[in-house]
């Protein structure tokens, strides 16, 4: 049987993400509300479209 050994993540490890995401806000921001704006749409559109039909 197989035991996997535990993965211990340092704030060392992490230090190059973090830098990357805050770096890049400005354009992940609006990427972000983008994709969640088409994703609301996407599922209100039908509802309304049905209200009125």
């Amino acid at each position: 049987m197989f035991t996997l050994g535990t993965a211990i993540v340092t704030a060392e490890q992490l230090a190059p993400i973090t830098t990357a995401v805050t770096e890049n806000l400005g354009v992940l921001l609006p990427v972000g509300v983008g994709l969640m704006a088409i994703m609301i749409g996407v599922a209100l559109i039908p509802r309304i479209i049905y209200k009125f039909f």
